[in-house]
């Protein structure tokens, strides 16, 4: 009987949630105050995590899928300002106005 290995593509998977995982603690440890137990818990997660991650092979197909996923978190996190990229208004209209064109 063989025992049941994961598929390679669910590990990408995994190391792709997990660096994003590390990122996000990397982000909040600064905001957490300094001295206090829950500060230090945190931040020996974020040392041991950090250290688990350097010790593992950068695959690019893992940072491939990393960058988009991180794309994908950016566009849905901030839905409003993507539209108001993709569709700014003219300086100085109102809204519900016309704008003239040029």
């Amino acid at each position: 009987m063989t025992v049941p290995q994961a598929k390679p593509g669910n590990a990408a998977a995994a190391m792709v949630q997990i660096r994003s995982a590390a990122e996000s603690i990397n982000k909040a440890l600064p905001s957490i105050p300094m001295g206090t137990d829950f500060y230090k818990d945190v931040s020996e997660v974020a040392v041991k995590l950090n250290k688990l991650l350097l010790n593992t092979p950068n695959d690019p197909g893992v940072q491939a899928g990393h960058h988009l996923q991180a794309a994908r978190d950016l566009s849905q996190s901030a839905p409003a300002q993507a539209l108001g990229r993709m569709f700014p208004q003219q300086a100085g209209a109102q809204p519900g106005q016309a704008q003239p064109t040029v």
